[in-house]
């Protein structure tokens, strides 16, 4: 928690010497503690959320490995929305490796499916696992009209 504290400090423009100073200080102690209390307070999928909406940044370079898996389907959706609009607006590109449907259907950019030899582009809805759950939901489909 420190050592993200006064890495944040300097992304934010302080010099070395400003952190230095500001380490062990009141300040410092207060907010680290309330910073505790936020990870507590908030679910893993709450405080990945918190992660990706604070830290994009214009014309960054994001690699993401499966950045769903502590996300409901409705922050997956809320999580391709931030993707989608930080590459728009902001000039960021993201490389990410995702099963999830979710951000597979509602991302925009290029789809590579690893599961084939080569580098092979595809449409989500051509990925086995996104087919398996088509058909998973298929089979199941009068649960749903009840």
């Amino acid at each position: 928690m420190r050592e993200g504290y006064v890495y944040e400090r300097g992304r934010l423009g302080q010099t070395k010497e400003e952190i230095a100073e500001h380490q062990g200080s009141y300040a410092m102690k207060k907010e680290i503690k309330r910073l505790q209390f936020a990870q507590e307070k908030y679910s893993n999928g709450e405080t990945a959320m918190q992660v990706f909406e604070d830290y994009i940044v214009p014309d960054g370079f994001y690699l993401l490995d499966e950045p769903e898996s502590s996300l409901s389907p409705e922050n997956q959706m809320k999580l391709a929305e931030i993707i989608n609009q930080a590459a728009r607006f902001l000039d960021c590109q993201f490389v990410i490796a995702t099963h999830s449907p979710f951000l597979l259907g509602a991302l925009s950019g290029t789809i590579y499916n690893l599961d084939r030899d080569g580098l092979q582009t595809c449409a989500w809805t051509e990925l086995e696992n996104v087919q398996l759950l088509e058909r998973f939901f298929h089979e199941r489909q009068d649960a749903f009209r009840k």
